[in-house]
């Protein structure tokens, strides 16, 4: 009797392992069918022709300039040409992504306030510079697309940031049924400005279907410019956002999980606009042309392309993005004050966003941010290709390029492993009224005598480290594959 009962408990056991195993498979299938099943750029330029041809020369006239790293030159017709660029930044993101070699690194940057593009880097592993990378909108928007969808809400639909939101299950997640969770209990809940620091799909996927509305946020993202060919002295690739109508995919949408690409140019265009109260600035790559002798033949001016959202709103979504450097999905990349000596002076309001894509499947990992808060003088878009080799994230290209602009030092990347619960993020007191999230550290229980004299004679047999030639080197960076939507 005994025999035939453990007999029957082993193929019990055997029987659950099958059942887990398939449905892992299934999970697996299904993420892989989910995945944005995208071919790698092309070194070919965009579609879109760009305003080059208006001044009598070439997008691909320019386009050499830029393969340079210059900011002015001679063109085939014997004019002169001076670009926005900034030449030491523009040099210093191309040799960090050579430095650590991702299959691709796109940066764009420019000043909100006059539009002048001030960086535009492409990047291929082997150090191959491709300047057109930046201009295509073949890149998942990923978790950036959570500002639009926090500024859709807080404006159409009069959420505000501490307004706490509840939600179901873990917060990366997103379920059906976790749409429509209500208040109570033991259910979990989050501010709007938490949930953006922390890139929370599961709230913004509730926010998205319960604030917001398809046709809401498909009204939003033509106010940031998808859909609309940007008006650029180069090919720029119109970014696209398909919004549905199923209320379970469009709280993916609406999280960073759906159809919506953007190009790292766009998106600096889009933090320009949060940036500056709403008004998103035309991009300008050429600043002055001279014919032969010296005469001048065209001169930029600064000028509003368009209205994106009231004031108001701008302010409130980019002091939501302070926490995003402070506490959220960047602070672990940006550190403190007494790290950056960066954040002692300004404010720096940013967005991260990863996602997999493209076959075979490699990781985005974005970073768009802003700085300094409250008077804005750089505005920027990071983005890194990782696939099975880790290197860097975007957030490390961002925090280096605010430095480098703003003549800080610069610094080493962390290594991104998980943090083992040292952080967490607590409600605001209700009675201090600031409504500024603190962060509380684990402390640990005091040991005990015998495990103190332990821990004495393991330090004393612990070798002790040493600086060798290697030290002065980058960290070499494995990590876990990116937290999707994160």
């Amino acid at each position: 009797m005994t025999r035939f009962a453990g007999g029957k408990g082993l193929r019990r056991i055997v029987a659950v392992g099958i059942v887990l195993c398939a449905g892992w498979a299934l999970a697996t299938a299904v993420v892989a069918a989910n995945r944005h099943q995208l071919s790698p750029p092309t070194r070919s330029a965009p579609d879109y022709g760009g305003d080059a041809f208006d001044h009598g020369f070439t997008p691909a006239d320019l386009h050499t300039l830029l393969q340079a790293g210059r900011p002015d030159g001679l063109l085939p017709n014997g004019s002169r040409v001076s670009l926005s660029l900034n030449e030491e930044l523009q040099a210093q993101i191309f040799d960090l992504f050579r430095r650590f070699d991702p299959l691709y690194g796109v940066f764009a940057a420019m000043e909100p306030d006059t539009g002048r593009v001030v960086a535009l880097v492409g990047y291929r592993r082997g150090g191959e510079s491709d300047p057109w990378l930046p201009l295509k909108a073949i890149y998942p928007a990923a978790s950036l697309i959570k500002v639009i969808t926090a500024s859709a809400a807080i404006e159409r639909g009069k959420v505000s940031p501490q307004d706490e939101i509840s939600y179901r299950g873990g917060i990366y997640g997103i379920t059906r049924g976790g749409l429509h969770a209500r208040d109570g209990r033991g259910i979990p809940r989050m501010t709007l400005e938490e949930a953006i620091a922390r890139s929370a799909n599961a709230v913004f996927g509730k926010v998205a279907v319960n604030h917001v509305g398809g046709p809401v946020l498909e009204e939003y993202l033509t106010k940031f410019g998808f859909g609309q060919a940007i008006p650029f002295d180069l090919p720029v690739e119109t970014s696209r956002g398909q919004v549905p109508r199923d209320e379970y995919e469009l709280a993916r949408t609406g999280a960073g999980f759906g159809e919506v690409y953007v190009s790292p140019l766009h998106m600096a265009m889009i933090m320009s606009a949060i940036a500056s109260g709403g008004a998103m600035p035309r991009p300008v790559l050429i600043d002055r042309i001279e014919d032969r002798d010296g005469a001048p033949l065209y001169e930029s001016s600064p000028v509003k392309w368009r209205d994106t959202v009231l004031p108001e709103t701008a302010n409130a979504v980019v002091r939501m993005m302070v926490k995003t450097v402070e506490m959220g999905t960047s602070h672990r990349t940006f550190g403190t004050p007494e790290r950056t000596p960066l954040l002692s002076d300004m404010d720096v309001a940013g967005k991260t966003g990863s996602l997999s894509g493209w076959t075979p499947s490699v990781h985005f990992e974005w970073f768009a941010g802003v700085a300094p808060v409250g008077s804005p003088r750089l505005a920027l878009s990071a983005l890194v290709v990782n696939d099975s080799r880790w290197k860097i994230k975007g957030s490390y290209v961002g925090k280096e390029a605010f430095n480098s602009y703003f003549g800080y030092p610069s610094s080493m990347p962390p290594v991104y492993a998980k943090a083992r619960g040292s952080r967490k993020w607590t409600r605001p007191s209700r009675a201090s009224g600031k409504g500024k999230p603190t962060v509380k550290a684990k402390t640990k229980k005091p040991m005990k005598p015998k495990k103190v004299k332990k821990a004495v004679r393991s330090r004393k047999r612990a070798p002790a480290k040493t600086s060798g030639k290697d030290a002065g080197k980058p960290l070499a960076v494995n990590a876990s594959p990116a937290r999707t939507g994160g």
